[in-house]
């Protein structure tokens, strides 16, 4: 059907196209054929032009719709090439999410195995009040201005329970170690001086206590042996070199590495 149609608009554009001289030709040819036969190849020839014309229309609308076809094709290139953007934007903002929630849940993990060692803690200090009752009663003991410098480690004078919660907190010994030391250094009251060793062991204790395995664990610093820079360090009243005479607060290191974290504060005579 398709070839018949391009024949015909094919016939029509020759007849268009030499439109004139058929006419010429025809009217020369007018006196050689019957008035009838003239007025049929007339109304035949019209038909073919109304014929060109409403092909001509018809081709007019094809190519229109053809046009019309092509852009909605381009924007459907255009929308897919969006949505193929949006997808791979939600696809990095999912990898993003996952992420994030990979280490939302290894930080809950860790709070928790934190949390599980501070609840067998004061478990364990429940089991055993008199303990913290006896630190907590000497802590009481200390001048106020050496309690204000212990706020940084066991808080505000408050009660027994946050005065433990600051002794349980392993990053607040070191504090508590340097602080000791200095007072034994610059010659606080003796009296103090033996309160602030018992509430450094009482902390020692509460750091490694309830624990599945020991952090910490104290230098074996002996008076009588030789300086060891390595482990101790001297007090200001010290002699340059000799063996230990007085070992005034014992040091600690860590248990696994054996890395030592404070050395211990000895008098050498």
């Amino acid at each position: 059907m398709d070839n018949d149609k391009d024949f015909s608009t094919k016939v029509l554009t020759v007849i268009k196209n030499n439109l004139f001289e058929i006419k010429k030709s025809l009217f020369n040819l007018e006196d050689c054929v019957s008035k009838k036969d003239f007025d049929a190849l007339q109304q035949n020839f019209d038909a073919a032009q109304n014929s060109l014309k409403n092909l001509q229309s018809e081709k007019a609308a094809l190519e229109y719709e053809i046009a019309s076809k092509e852009s909605e094709i381009e924007g459907w290139k255009q929308q897919s090439s969006t949505l193929r953007e949006e997808i791979l934007n939600l696809q990095n903002e999912l990898s993003r999410s996952a992420n994030s929630l990979r280490q939302a849940e290894n930080k809950i993990a860790a709070l928790e195995n934190s949390l599980q060692e501070k609840i067998l803690q004061l478990n364990s200090y429940a089991e055993n009040y008199s303990e913290l009752e006896k630190a907590y009663t000497s802590y009481k003991k200390l001048s106020d201005t050496t309690k204000f410098a212990l706020e940084g480690v066991f808080g505000a004078e408050n009660s027994p329970i946050s005065f433990l919660a600051g002794a349980l907190h392993e990053g607040h010994l070191e504090s508590l170690f340097d602080y000791v030391a200095t007072s034994i250094n610059n010659g606080a009251p003796q009296n103090e001086i033996e309160i602030l060793r018992g509430l450094f062991d009482f902390a020692f204790d509460a750091a490694n206590y309830g624990r599945r395995e020991k952090i910490f664990t104290r230098l074996d610093t002996q008076a009588g042996i030789d300086f060891d820079n390595d482990e101790m360090r001297k007090t200001s009243d010290s002699a340059q070199s000799g063996t230990v005479k007085n070992v005034l607060l014992t040091g600690y290191k860590y248990s696994r590495t054996d890395k030592v974290i404070k050395p211990s504060l000895v008098f050498i005579d």
